[in-house]
């Protein structure tokens, strides 16, 4: 019955029903993808203890993910071109739903390691499908508004990760986390073929010449990914592997791009992507990517170093996430309006707020004090990634698509490449302003002074319940008034650095206002000059032209 009314595309009711049924299984495909990525970043500190590994070679996880990750977006676009919609979206997700399953057989870091590498590139095909089907959800006319929201669904799962992950840990510990995964991947793969995308047509995407190219350029990002992911874990100076890691990437960069520069039909079209509009898109996307770093990386790091752990922050993540959304709708509400060239410096100049009214915490800080600034920073990132889709995706359509493919992996790898230096300047800003903060405050205390012997005492009496002797508890007293040094050093860095992310967003405001009022004035002038009568809009995005 509901395949004859699904099948019935000319009754309303039946449209309407697909509709809402393609936008349920985008929502549905899109949280399947981003728990996969996020669900173990978040949780690294509790995965540690189940595979009995170090805070650093629990990193391998989220390093590992990362280094697939970064290429796969464009194998699997040039694979859903060549093949078509259908085996794209069969083969993906049965391809992550076996390999989310091997998760729950892993049950030590090599084995952990592997199965987070090949998720990496399972996960690919999840972000397309979510889009395609979000896109498909609404009329033509309002394809835009799909993409925007496609998107959405895939940011949700950042989050949502840290609302829901308590209970997963609770349930299973590391294993806990991916029964979400696969139930999830389950209902997805029974929606994708209980609601099928209308089929797209096929074109020969692979050449001989891809099987040197690829090779080259997936090893020269995952290197690069490993450097700056391990790194700030290793010290960067301290490690020869990372330097060596760091030329290979950038030899291996530098072959693909001679490699490709001579081809005839390149995987991607590296004088395209030189032009100056899009060498302005992708370091926009890379520096906005790293001042939203803040929330991911620099407020969850300075709560973990004030003992607050996700059960505490699940407030301040699940208004994050309702944060999100709204600025999707805002984004979506100001460009109906006209005002799309506004929305990235409309989105930065809300990050800078954010981050400098985060610059004022302390010891006694919680997650209640940071929930209007980390709403206004998801909703600067709702805005900004809705600034970079219409900003980036448009001409690329409107040019034919012939550089989609061209533009979805510089688009991905700029999304991937600013979490990672993100990830690695605040760590390694973080880790030398603490030991500057550590070395000033420490050079005040002195067992000659009477306030520190004082605090000394104290510490030392708040023991004598569990040590009995003495000299012990001056030791113990003398540890703990160090710990609380080292805590007053790290709040102390974490406020520089949210200092230093609000001066980057203001150096940047003035650039992304010009580009911005350059983009207006290109499309007054474009209103201007068009013919009294009325013409037909650009064509939105279809399926055979989204990512």
């Amino acid at each position: 019955m509901a395949e004859q009314l699904l099948s019935a595309p000319g009754r309303p009711s039946a449209l309407a029903l697909r509709r809402l049924l393609c936008a349920l299984t985008a929502t549905l495909v899109g949280l399947t993808q981003g728990f996969g990525l996020n669900l173990v970043s978040a949780n690294l500190a509790a995965i540690q203890g189940s595979l009995g590994a170090t805070a650093a070679e629990a990193s391998w996880l989220s390093t590992a993910y990362f280094a697939s990750a970064l290429s796969s977006s464009l194998l699997l676009v040039k694979f859903r071109l060549h093949f078509g919609l259908q085996w794209f979206a069969s083969l993906g997700l049965l391809f992550f739903l076996a390999v989310a399953s091997l998760h729950l057989l892993a049950d030590d870091l090599v084995s952990a390691v592997a199965a987070r590498a090949a998720l990496g590139l399972a996960a690919a095909p999840l972000s397309t499908l979510a889009v395609l089907y979000m896109i498909e959800a609404f009329p033509p006319r309002l394809a835009p508004v799909g993409l925007l929201l496609g998107f959405a669904t895939l940011q949700l799962g950042a989050p949502l990760s840290r609302v829901v992950s308590t209970d997963l840990l609770e349930v299973g510990q590391w294993h806990g986390l991916f029964l979400l995964d696969v139930a999830l991947a389950l209902m997805s793969l029974a929606a994708i073929h209980g609601v099928r995308l209308a089929p797209a047509p096929t074109r020969p995407a692979f050449s001989r010449g891809d099987l040197v190219a690829f090779p080259l350029y997936a090893g020269g990002l995952a290197l690069l990914s490993v450097a700056l992911s391990q790194g700030r874990l290793r010290w960067w100076t301290d490690t020869p592997w990372l330097g060596v890691c760091l030329a290979a990437a950038l030899g291996c960069i530098g072959l693909y791009a001679l490699v490709e520069l001579h081809r005839r039909a390149p995987m991607i079209d590296l004088r395209w992507l030189a032009q100056p509009y899009m060498l302005r898109f992708i370091a926009a996307v890379l520096l906005f990517r790293v001042v939203l770093s803040e929330q991911t990386v620099g407020v969850v790091g300075l709560m973990t170093v004030l003992g607050q752990s996700n059960e505490q922050m699940r407030l301040l993540f699940a208004l994050a996430s309702l944060a999100l959304l709204a600025g999707f709708v805002l984004a979506i509400a100001l460009a109906a309006r006209g005002a799309s060239p506004w929305l990235a410096p409309l989105a930065m100049a809300l990050a800078m707020l954010a981050a400098w009214a985060d610059a004022d915490a302390t010891a006694l800080s919680r997650p209640e004090q940071f929930l209007a600034t980390q709403a206004l920073l998801a909703l600067a990132l709702g805005v900004f990634f809705s600034a970079s889709c219409l900003l980036g995706f448009g001409p690329v359509v409107q040019d034919g698509s012939r550089n989609l493919v061209s533009f979805i992996a510089a688009f991905s790898a700029a999304q991937y490449l600013g979490s990672l230096l993100g990830s690695a300047w605040i760590a390694t800003f973080v880790a030398e302003r603490q030991s500057w903060h550590y070395a000033a405050l420490a050079q005040h205390l002195s067992l000659a002074d009477p306030q520190v012997a004082t605090r000394i005492g104290q510490l030392a009496r708040s023991v004598a319940p569990v040590v009995g002797d003495p000299a012990a508890r001056g030791l113990q007293g003398a540890a703990l008034l160090a710990q609380q040094v080292t805590r007053e050093a790290f709040v102390l860095a974490y406020d520089d650095l949210f200092r230093a992310i609000a001066l980057l967003a203001a150096a940047l405001l003035p650039w992304l206002g010009w580009l911005g009022w350059r983009g207006w004035r290109r499309e007054r002038a474009g209103r201007a000059a068009a013919p009294v009568t009325p013409a037909a809009p650009p064509s939105p995005p279809t399926l055979q032209d989204s990512p």
